[in-house]
């Protein structure tokens, strides 16, 4: 018997047919489990779950022996130490888009309990709506709780969630509709035999594969091989080949468990694909074994079908393979895949960098400022000063914005061979009084230069809005000259700007460089995102986000209004922007209806260190007025630049990152790296420039170190990590989102489209007409539109020879 619990701090009881019935068949279920995924599919997850913990729960593998609470109320409370294991199993398989047709696909002989030994009980659809839960007889002989759930999940074809391995798991109840099959037998169902077995075992932390040597060693004093059902503990003692030498782990856990788990999400390869799984295991496992080969090698050799590789002759290249996976780039973040195998083998510590940063304590700031540090120099060595050590590296991509924006009269030839222009624009986000006004002074210092070159044309303008109005009121003023309006350059431009008075700007923003004309950045800073979206979000201002699409290869864009201040004609968009603001501020502007319009891989992004309950230093703010003044004297440098920036070596270096990164995301199966690492090759030449640059104002010549290579290489690093941990996850789960509102229907194929296939290169109508099992004159029909359609070439009246392989 199964136990049900309904709410989280309320002990189980045993789950009756009747109790079953009433919860399922509740309207308070139905309506629950409604609202819950009407959440999911509006993206909102954080609502999904609260809706979703309103559910009761059912716990099927396990019931619970009396115990006290924390708070010492006895009771029959989920404790893993106090489980009783039942024989139920259950296997859940997550993240499909049809759950109804894995159960379909279920051969029938599986829900019979004489024809098989692990007998299926009970299918329903998750309340997710987009999982299935499988609860069937355990089988004695076949193994433990896991090993059950891997032969059920290989029977059907699937992979298995891992955490279900916990028998003292609870699951939310589902509703009545989404129940597809159910044995009543289950409500009864017991099995001594299973804890007789596995329950002491079980109930010590052990609940990895056993393998079936626990059939004829269950108690494990022999030397069997499968001695997973030892717990945690001991498993830190095992000997690895027999040969005294201490067994693989990571933190505790060990690595032989790990790869288990990897195989289990990621399935067994068979021959022909086993070298492309063996190059995404080690590229995996890399990660966890110091990026040794040795310590690699002797990792792999854990997966069965490397050891069948090298058997057959394969180990020269399977050492080569954990040789060169080793020398690659390892990234700050671990792959996904291999964050998923580790939580599948019981990795409970923060095991990742990316896990550590989540509560904020630093650590990933301070491992870019550590790289930072040897290679910080003009002009960024100014930009940097007085800031805490963790967000220098977010000054870097600010100032960075802001002297390339200066830089306007620059060109590069990218590896593309057309010559490009420095389009970046960055957004700092940190939570309130994080310190992000340290943008506010980069621009009021760097940025001066700008300032100063349009003032003479905004007086101007202000000089045309006062006459303009004075001729309204004065009939003396009427009578002088027609006023013409100012045409002068002014390229910085605050965020409520209209549409008619940017494309105003952009056009005049244009002067002849060399001999040429060129176009020049216009530039926008705000200290505000949130105003500057609710600017954006109605009125004269609105419509500003396809431009900042188009900002980044500067593309056209324009309007054709009948009003006469409209500038109706087609403009290329040369527009760089710094922002600060809240994360909840930039989840205004990338949310998960927007993610995939290419603006979040289009912007560097910078997540401020938190100095969440901690003090500032006391005394009052001192301002360096010699640092300001060089910044100044850098922001004139820079604007007085022009030409072609020959930094050949520059481009090519990035050339080979993104490429190196083609390979690590292809060989983790990681999207979104994929999609990151192509426009941040972008980012690491814009923010190097500004170094090689300021180096030419000594020497008088363009050069590119190997500090310059390095500092791209950081950079590409940086930018790729802060725009995945704000964008990555929600970029994945609207790709998820995308496939299930784009499902190609199942059509039947016609009987001749069936035979296709069987008949040979050349046929007759009379073959046709056999295998398709229809008429002579419906398979000459189908000839002639074959013929039609260039599939098929007439040979002679009857005889037709095939053009292509395969038809639709």
């Amino acid at each position: 018997m199964f136990v049900l619990q309904h709410r989280f701090y309320c002990p189980t009881v045993p789950c009756t047919r009747e109790t079953w019935e009433v919860i399922t068949n509740s309207e308070e279920t139905a309506r629950t489990i409604t609202a819950a995924r009407h959440e999911l599919e509006q993206g909102n997850r954080k609502g999904y779950d609260e809706h979703k913990r309103r559910l009761p729960m059912v716990c099927f593998m396990a019931t619970f022996a009396e115990t006290e609470s924390k708070k010492g109320t006895r009771g029959t409370w989920r404790k893993q130490s106090s489980a009783r294991l039942n024989g139920l199993v259950m296997l859940d398989i997550d993240h499909v888009d049809n759950p109804v047709a894995i159960y379909e696909s279920i051969p029938q002989h599986m829900f019979d309990e004489v024809a098989c030994d692990t007998p299926i009980l009970l299918v329903h659809v998750t309340p997710s709506g987009h999982g299935l839960r499988i609860v069937f007889g355990g089988s004695v002989k076949r193994g433990n709780l896991t090993d059950n759930q891997h032969f059920m999940a290989s029977l059907l074809g699937v992979s298995c969630d891992e955490a279900c391995k916990d028998a003292s798991r609870g699951s939310f109840v589902p509703q009545a509709a989404d129940i597809l099959y159910i044995n009543e037998k289950i409500f009864d169902y017991d099995n001594p035999e299973f804890d007789k077995t596995f329950g002491d075992f079980y109930r010590r932390s052990c609940s990895a594969a056993s393998g079936k040597s626990v059939v004829s060693d269950p108690v494990g004093t022999g030397d069997g091989a499968g001695r997973s059902c030892e717990s945690d503990e001991a498993a830190e003692h095992e000997t690895d080949g027999g040969g005294g030498e201490a067994a693989l782990t990571y933190h505790g856990v060990n690595l032989e468990r790990i790869v288990g788990a990897w195989l289990a999400q990621n399935g067994t390869p068979p021959v022909g694909d086993r070298h492309r799984s063996l190059l995404r295991l080690a590229g995996d496992m890399r990660y966890i074994c110091d990026n040794s080969p040795e310590r690699l090698l002797k990792c792999v050799r854990q997966a069965p079908f490397v050891a069948d590789m090298e058997s057959e002759g394969g180990a020269d290249e399977v050492v080569r393979v954990c040789e060169d996976a080793c020398k690659r780039k390892s990234y700050v973040t671990f792959p996904r895949r291999l964050r998923a195998a580790m939580s599948g083998a019981g990795v409970t510590e923060s095991y990742d960098s990316e896990d550590r940063d989540s509560v904020d304590d630093g650590s990933v700031h301070r491992l870019y400022w550590q790289r930072l540090r040897p290679l910080l120099r003009p002009p960024y060595d100014v930009a940097v000063a007085g800031l805490s050590d963790e967000n220098k590296i977010g000054a870097v991509m600010a100032a960075g914005t802001m002297y390339c924006t200066l830089l306007s009269r620059c060109t590069y030839r990218h590896f593309d061979g057309r010559l490009h222009r420095m389009n970046p624009s960055t957004y700092i986000i940190g939570d309130p009084a994080s310190g992000k006004s340290f943008a506010d002074r980069l621009d009021r210092c760097i940025m001066a230069a700008m300032r100063y070159a349009d003032q003479p044309a905004r007086e101007a303008e202000q000089r045309y809005k006062a006459e303009t109005k004075e001729r309204a009121t004065s009939a003396k003023a009427q009578k002088g000259a027609a006023l013409s309006q100012p045409e002068g350059m002014i390229r910085y431009i605050p965020s409520r700007t209209s549409n008619a008075i940017f494309y105003r700007r952009q056009k005049n923003a244009k002067e002849v460089v060399e001999g040429a004309p060129i176009q020049l950045h216009l530039y926008t800073f705000d200290s505000e995102l949130d105003s500057s979206i609710t600017a954006q979000s109605g009125g004269a201002w609105i419509g500003k986000h396809d431009l900042e699409l188009k900002a980044f290869h500067n593309e056209l864009s324009g309007v054709d209004y009948a009003n006469s201040d409209s500038i109706n004609e087609l403009i290329p968009i040369f527009w760089n922007q710094v922002i600060t603001g809240t994360p909840l501020s930039l989840s205004k502007k990338i949310n998960l209806r927007n993610v995939n319009d290419g603006l979040c891989s289009r912007i560097a992004v910078f997540r401020m260190r938190s100095d969440e309950f901690r003090m500032i230093a006391r005394g009052s703010e001192t301002v360096n007025h010699e640092t300001e003044e060089r910044m100044k004297v850098w922001g004139y440098y820079f604007e007085s630049q022009h030409g072609e920036l020959h930094i050949e070596r520059l481009v090519d270096h990035v050339y080979e990152l993104c490429e190196e990164a083609a390979w690590v995301a292809e060989a983790s199966s990681d999207r979104v790296l994929d999609y990151l690492r192509k426009r941040a090759v972008f980012y690491a030449i814009w923010f190097t420039v500004p170094l090689i640059v300021a180096r030419k104002k000594e020497s008088g010549v363009v050069t590119v170190t190997d500090e310059d290579l390095r500092f791209a290489t950081l950079m590409y690093d940086a930018v790729i990590y802060w725009q995945d941990k704000f964008f990555g996850q929600m970029l994945m789960d609207s790709w998820e989102n995308a496939k299930r509102e784009f499902v190609a229907r199942r059509k039947r194929m016609s009987p001749a489209v069936e035979a296709w296939v069987s008949l040979g290169e050349q046929f007759t109508t009379q073959q046709l007409a056999e295998q398709a099992k229809i008429t002579a004159d419906a398979a000459g029909m189908q000839c002639v539109r074959w013929l039609q359609r260039g599939y098929v070439e007439r040979v002679r009246k009857g005889v037709y020879r095939k053009t292509v392989k395969d038809i639709i």
